[in-house]
């Protein structure tokens, strides 16, 4: 089954520049697992953007699959203080236009393509 503290776990265990790859690969197996457990709330990372990636992801993987968004997820303490964005700073621009809204409901600026797992 898979978990919101599952992802939180992998990301605590990752560097910063394996998020990206890591929230796409949790999202297809969300996409593709019969049963999600996406209502209970994983424990806090104490690392921002991890808390904030967690919940995006689970409120993007949610709403694609029609489900309601869990109501621990818009929490202040799973969003972060300033706009995270983890390309270089020419890309920048386009994240702005191509970014879920759950993602930057969160402060994470993530462009939908970079979301999806091949």
């Amino acid at each position: 089954m898979t978990t919101a503290q599952s992802l939180a776990d992998a990301l605590e265990r990752s560097s910063a520049s394996d998020y990206v790859r890591l929230v796409a690969d949790w999202l297809h197996r969300v996409a593709t697992d019969a049963n999600p457990d996406l209502t209970t709330p994983p424990g806090l990372t104490e690392v921002r953007v991890v808390d904030a990636l967690v919940a995006a992801a689970s409120a993007h993987a949610c709403f694609t699959r029609g489900l309601p968004v869990p109501i621990w997820t818009p929490e202040p303490a799973r969003r972060t203080d300033t706009l995270w964005y983890p390309g270089p700073d020419a890309l920048m621009p386009d994240a702005l236009v191509h970014t879920p809204l759950s993602f930057s409901f969160h402060g994470l600026l993530i462009e939908a393509a970079s979301l999806e797992s091949v």
